[in-house]
């Protein structure tokens, strides 16, 4: 099991100005990304998603780029990366205990304002990280 992927994947725009993402590695499957979705977001979560299901299948992954593909006008060509242990943890959420360490007036303000300690560090180190986006 690998945890770096690149696979190309063919972009045009749709009728209704989202975008299609087809990977023609994985038997043409397609996706597509709504106008104004992150058409690159989209595609790595497919993208991730069809891993995935290869990996707990037990089925062998498509060497990439080895299939032909013809890109004509209209259409754009875009190698569409994922590192798989952060998107594992995406799809199985596993949580580790941490300790830490608070000043006592802040714990006793929390707790009278029914403050979830778990909840609030999962958010603050989202948003540290720029990861605020519900992921």
């Amino acid at each position: 099991m690998k945890d770096n992927y690149t696979y190309p994947a063919i972009i045009s725009e749709n009728e209704v100005g989202g975008r299609d993402i087809i990977f023609p590695d994985f038997n043409n499957a397609t996706t597509c990304a709504a106008k104004g979705d992150d058409v690159i977001e989209t595609a790595q979560d497919f993208l991730v998603l069809m891993i995935a299901d290869a990996e707990d299948n037990g089925r062998e992954l498509p060497t990439p780029g080895e299939s032909k593909y013809v890109v004509e006008d209209g259409l754009m060509l875009a190698y569409i990366n994922v590192w798989m242990p952060y998107h594992r943890t995406k799809i199985k959420e596993v949580y580790v205990k941490k300790t830490l360490t608070i000043p006592v007036w802040l714990d006793m303000l929390a707790k009278e304002n029914n403050i979830n300690f778990s909840a609030t560090l999962v958010k603050g180190l989202k948003e540290e990280l720029g990861l605020s986006r519900s992921r």
